[in-house]
């Protein structure tokens, strides 16, 4: 049960919400969502690409002022410019993968017992990341379209409080009842690196290298060769 109010009364009540909660303004930061030939789409002002997997990088800190030391809020979500969804819509998110940690020189699955969770906006229910993949909230709504078409919601983030320092990495994806599901996308967050220390640890994803035709070849070879092993075997 939603909290305090069913979504049906969310959606009346987002009409008295401040400007701010109606996308009157872009933010530049936020991970911007429309839609294209019915599926969702995450793009933005600010992200990077990954260098093997072409989904968006987006980028966040632990202990912002706003949400204490462990914690954040941005980026958000948030429609832009003439980009609208359909009103009413239930726009939620899915993790994928396991949680990922930065040691300062190395992107590797991050130590057991840290974790990185993902409130709802509606119940605070818990997404979370491990080294053991994604343990999915009982909700994981982002928002509900507004009359208008539009969203604005920032979810509060948050990192098992004294995880080491370096930056973790939550791999995720829009979902809808009303569109098909988006890419992956990634926000990597910053936990107690200096800029460029943590800048780093970006730049290595998106300069991940691609794996050159010739590997493919070799790749395929040894695909090819294990299969006529095991047929002859057969025969």
């Amino acid at each position: 049960m939603l909290k305090k109010m069913s979504l049906g009364l969310s959606l009346a009540a987002a009409l008295l919400l401040p400007t701010w909660a109606l996308a009157s303004g872009d933010h530049a930061g936020d991970i911007a969502v429309s839609a294209q030939n019915g599926k969702l789409m995450v793009g933005g002002a600010h992200f990077e690409t990954h260098g093997v997997t072409g989904f968006n990088i987006y980028e966040a800190d632990f202990g912002d002022l706003a949400s204490g030391p462990w914690a954040t809020k941005d980026p958000g979500f948030q429609t832009q410019g003439s980009d609208l969804l359909k009103p009413g819509a239930l726009i939620s998110f899915e993790g994928v993968g396991k949680l990922s940690f930065w040691n300062g020189s190395a992107w590797n699955v991050a130590q057991a017992g840290v974790g990185v969770s993902v409130a709802d906006v509606y119940q605070d229910a818990l997404t979370t990341w491990n080294a053991s993949g994604v343990t999915p909230g009982e909700t994981a709504y982002v928002s509900e379209v507004s009359l208008s078409g539009t969203i604005h919601d920032h979810l509060k983030m948050s990192v098992t409080p004294n995880a080491a320092v370096g930056a973790y990495m939550i791999e995720m994806k829009l979902t809808s009842a009303d569109y098909t599901s988006s890419d992956s996308f990634y926000i990597v967050f910053n936990r107690g690196l200096a800029d460029a220390a943590f800048e780093s640890s970006v730049e290595a994803l998106v300069t991940a290298p691609v794996p050159e035709l010739g590997t493919y070849a070799l790749m395929f070879a040894g695909l090819l060769g294990v299969g006529l092993m095991v047929r002859r075997r057969q025969q």
